[in-house]
C-alpha cells in the first residue's frame, strides 16, 4: 500500500513537471482568451437572462460552479478566471487518474500532445471544454463506481448535453468500457435533471437552431479548405494512425464517420471534433499497434517539437494556428509606434 502511494506520488510529480514546462510554451503560442465573460452575470444567477449568445446556457455547469465561488470572492471577473483554472485542473486530474488506472508507461498525454487537443483547450479558453473532456475521462476511469459515475455524468451532461450523448454512443461503438445498469441510470437521471433545469429558464436558445439558421455558413465551413480541415482533425496523429493501419478497423471507421456527421452541423470543425473524439482517442491509446507506431514515430526526440505546431479549422473554413499578440492593446500601440518610427527613418535616409 505504501509502495503504491509512492508510485502515485511520483506519477503526479512527473506530470506536474511536464505541465510546468509546457504550459508557458502553449500560452506563448496559443494565448489567453476571454470566452464567456459576456455571460458573467450568470455567476450571480445561473437561471438569469442574457442579451446575446443565450445558447451558452445550454452548458450551465460553469455558471453553477461560478455561483458558489462568487458567493465567496464577490468579484465576477475573478470568479470567471477561477472557474477557468478549476476547469483545467479538473481536466488534467481526470487524465492523470485515467493513466494511473491503466497502469501504462505509455501515457495518454503523448497521444493528446500530437493532436490539436491543447491548441483547442488554450485557444477556446473560457468554454466548458476542459470540464466536458475531464468528465468522460473520470467516467471511464470510475466506470464501476455507481456514485462516482452519477456525479461525473451529471457534470458531463450539464457541461455539454449534446457531446454527452456522443460519448455515450462512441463508448458502445468502440467498446472501450462496458456500461452497467448504474451507468445507464446515471445518464437517464442526469438528463431528467437537465430537463428540469431548462424548464426554469425563460428562454433557451439551442446551439443547433442558431447554426442551422445560417446553412450557407455551415456549408462554407465544411467545404472551404476541406483537406486542411481533415488534416487538422488528428494533425500529427494521422502518421501513427496510417502507419498502424488502425484506420481500416470497422470500429474506427464507424466512429470517425459518426463524429464527422455531427460536426457537419457545426461551424467549429476542429474544436468540435477534438471535443467529441475523446473516446476515439482512448480507443487509439489502448490499441497496441497504434502505440508501437507512435513509439516508432517518436524515435527521434526532436519530433516532440512538432506537437507545438497545430492548426485548426474555424468558422467559414478559416485555417488558423494560434492567436495574435495584437489582441493586447499595448502590443498594438508598440507595433503602430514602431511602424511610424520606421517610416520616419526611411524618410530621413532617402531625403
Amino acid at each position: 500500500m505504501k509502495g503504491e502511494k509512492i508510485i502515485i506520488k511520483h506519477v503526479y510529480k512527473m506530470y506536474l513537471k511536464k505541465i510546468a514546462i509546457f504550459t508557458p510554451i502553449f500560452l506563448l503560442f496559443y494565448g489567453i482568451n476571454t470566452y464567456g465573460l459576456h455571460a458573467k452575470s450568470l455567476y450571480l444567477n445561473p437561471f438569469g437572462q442574457l442579451e446575446s449568445e443565450k445558447w451558452v446556457q445550454e452548458s450551465p455547469i460553469q455558471f453553477f460552479v461560478g455561483y458558489v465561488i462568487n458567493r465567496v470572492v464577490n468579484n465576477l471577473d475573478l470568479t470567471h478566471w477561477l472557474v477557468v483554472i478549476i476547469g483545467f485542473i479538473y481536466c488534467l486530474t481526470a487524465i492523470i487518474k485515467f493513466d494511473l488506472n491503466n497502469n501504462s508507461d505509455f501515457g495518454i498525454f503523448k497521444v493528446l500532445y500530437f493532436s490539436p487537443f491543447f491548441l483547442i483547450l488554450f485557444t477556446w479558453m473560457g468554454k466548458p471544454d476542459p470540464i466536458t473532456i475531464g468528465s468522460i475521462f473520470f467516467i471511464v476511469t470510475f466506470i464501476n463506481s455507481p456514485l462516482k459515475s452519477l456525479v461525473f455524468t451529471l457534470i458531463l451532461v450539464f457541461s455539454h448535453p449534446q457531446v454527452a450523448l456522443i460519448y455515450f454512443v462512441l463508448i458502445h461503438i468502440l467498446k472501450i468500457e462496458k456500461f452497467r445498469l448504474h451507468n445507464y441510470l446515471s445518464y437517464v437521471f442526469s438528463y431528467i435533471l437537465y430537463y428540469f433545469y431548462t424548464l426554469n429558464l425563460d428562454q433557451l436558445e439551442s446551439r443547433f437552431s442558431i447554426i442551422l439558421e445560417d446553412q450557407e455558413r455551415v456549408f462554407a465551413t465544411l467545404f472551404n479548405n476541406f483537406l486542411s480541415g481533415v488534416l487538422s482533425l488528428f494533425m500529427w496523429l494521422w502518421i501513427p494512425i496510417l502507419l498502424s493501419g488502425i484506420y481500416k478497423k470497422k470500429e474506427f471507421i464507424i466512429a470517425f464517420i459518426f463524429i464527422y456527421i455531427f460536426i457537419f452541423f457545426t461551424i467549429e470543425d476542429t474544436r468540435i471534433f477534438v471535443l467529441s473524439s475523446v473516446p476515439l482517442i482512448i480507443y487509439l491509446f489502448k490499441n497496441q499497434g497504434f502505440q508501437k507506431s507512435l513509439i516508432t514515430f517518436l524515435d527521434h526526440k526532436a519530433l516532440y517539437i512538432l506537437g507545438i505546431f497545430q492548426i485548426q479549422k474555424r468558422a467559414d473554413g478559416r485555417i488558423v494556428d494560434g492567436w495574435s499578440w495584437l489582441n493586447f492593446d499595448f502590443i498594438k500601440e508598440l507595433t503602430t509606434r514602431f511602424t511610424e518610427l520606421t517610416y520616419q527613418l526611411v524618410d530621413l535616409i532617402f531625403k
